[in-house]
């Protein structure tokens, strides 16, 4: 089971500011910059109205992230919350999403870097995006309480540069620019939807990092509310200007950069490039790692991975290995791929099945561990909770069917992935086995 010994040696530094920065600059990071004008090809000016059917689901799903994270929360919660379905849908679902991250995500945002640093300084992307990704997995080496740190000061950054893009911008909308409001159609705003799905989901992973906060069970609810409309308030208001400011058809292969040279003078640009497009990427791969490396700590502290895995380093009190491999793949797959469209699709499919599995956790949750939800510092009714829920599941599913058929390719290779993790669930189905007789994470936290 679940080790306490080296999970125990994680230091509980993180407080409220600490834990609302990660979880705004998951969600306001690096896929504002990186994916926007790809949405925008796929549904023109209703761009404002795909991210609101994305926010949908989120927005649903904050009461059961709520529920759980305030009644026990935990290290790698994603992965232990999903183990109230089954162990086995736990691992698949855990596996592939830090598959997902670390072929998608963190090259999606290290090759974001690259590219938008390239228009202020002569630097090849590939050379700066493995940069990047190296500066912040020795920051995470070194400590979360580090990590938090250095996530506050850059979430002040992005929020100013943020709102000038917003001042600056909003004089700029023009009402002919959302004449034929649905170019594509509705499957080409609910494709949108799916693109845009980390925009307001990818907060909802900090929750992993439930070991390492200080007063978790109340920090928690208001940490995921509080980021979440901010989060809402100014991506409608980003969105509605970049395509309300300059004609959807003109955004193809372009970014907000583009946008903003229309109303920003030089050095207003560059700074908004800085503290803006390089900062916003650079808080989310600085969150993701500490993420990514929860989880599989505690995988493998159950067998389920090499137990080396699972090692936490004495001196800095992080998951050094849990670490380090990532962070190999992650370069090896921005080397050999450099596809931003093909990244962004992995970073969302593995979002969508995650917070989908956690969504029927949270069914099950109040009935089979009615004490435990007692507990919890949300006031909330067993059927306000299920419908959440059930609502969550069927806003997903939505989106995912609409999402894959719009993505082709990369759908497959997701699909793959989700296999090969079925597969490994097979071949470790001992270790399953034993899992699912043993008293249970949850039954431990009531007993």
């Amino acid at each position: 089971m679940v080790s306490g010994n080296d999970e125990n040696k994680l230091k509980k530094r993180v407080g409220f500011i600490g834990l609302l920065a990660m979880c705004v600059g998951l969600n306001i990071g690096g896929a504002l910059f990186a994916l926007t004008s790809k949405a925008a090809f796929l549904t023109g000016p209703s761009l404002p109205l795909a991210m609101l059917i994305s926010s949908v689901p989120a927005l649903l799903a904050l009461l059961p992230y709520s529920v759980l994270t305030s009644a026990v929360p935990t290290t790698s919660a994603t992965y232990r919350y999903a183990q109230m379905v089954s162990p086995k849908v736990a691992v698949v679902s855990m596996m592939t999403l830090a598959i997902c991250i670390a072929i998608g995500a963190q090259p999606l945002f290290a090759l974001a870097v690259g590219k938008y640093l390239a228009k202020i300084a002569p630097i090849n992307p590939l050379v700066s995006g493995i940069f990047t990704l190296t500066v912040f997995y020795l920051i995470n080496l070194i400590g979360v309480q580090q990590t938090a740190r250095v996530q506050i000061i850059l979430f002040l950054l992005l929020m100013s540069a943020l709102v000038l893009y917003i001042i600056m911008g909003i004089g700029e909308i023009r009402m002919e620019n959302f004449e034929t409001p649905f170019p594509k159609g509705v499957g080409g705003l609910i494709a949108a939807s799916g693109l845009l799905y980390t925009f307001c989901a990818g907060g909802f992973f900090v929750v992993d990092l439930g070991g390492e906060v200080v007063q978790a069970n109340k920090v928690f609810p208001k940490a995921l509310l509080t980021g979440m409309i901010i989060v809402v308030v100014f991506y409608l208001l980003i969105l509605t200007i970049t395509v309300g400011a300059v004609n959807w058809k003109a955004l193809e292969g372009k970014s907000l950069i583009a946008v903003a040279e229309n109303f920003m003078g030089p050095k207003m640009l560059a700074y908004f490039v800085v503290c803006g497009a390089l900062v916003a990427c650079a808080t989310t791969i600085n969150v993701i790692y500490s993420i990514i490396s929860r989880g599989l700590m505690v995988v493998s502290s159950e067998k389920i991975l090499p137990s080396f895995m699972g090692r936490v380093n004495s001196r800095w009190g992080t998951p050094h290995w849990a670490l380090t491999i990532p962070f190999v793949i992650s370069v090896i797959s921005l080397i050999m791929i450099s596809d931003l469209m093909f990244f962004g699709s992995m970073l969302n499919l593995g979002l969508i099945l995650a917070i989908t599995v956690v969504a029927v956790s949270g069914l099950r949750f109040p009935e089979k561990f009615p004490e435990l939800f007692a507990r919890s510092l949300i006031n909330t009714s067993v059927k306000r909770m299920k419908l959440a829920c059930w609502l969550v599941i069927f806003f997903n599913s939505l989106i995912f069917i609409f999402f894959i058929i719009a993505i082709k390719k990369a759908s497959l290779v997701f699909f793959a992935i989700v296999f090969a993790t079925f597969i490994y669930t097979i071949i470790k189905k001992d270790v399953l086995n034993r899992i699912s007789g043993e008293v249970s994470f949850f039954e431990r936290q009531h007993s």
